[in-house]
């Protein structure tokens, strides 16, 4: 039971540091695309996910 506890408890966590990582991605997409620079909301998941992964 414990360790089904924590699972859930991890898959929790994924899903809202996913969650975040979409958020920040969009915004830096709207940021771009009204300065008028190209951006892709994928490239910028990615880095998201590879900043988060070294912090």
């Amino acid at each position: 039971m414990y360790y089904n506890l924590m699972t859930d408890l991890d898959k929790d966590v994924k899903k809202m540091k996913n969650a975040e990582q979409n958020v920040n991605a969009k915004e830096k997409t709207i940021e771009d695309h009204a300065e008028g620079k190209p951006s892709s909301e994928t490239l910028n998941k990615a880095k998201e996910k590879v900043k988060d992964a070294f912090s």
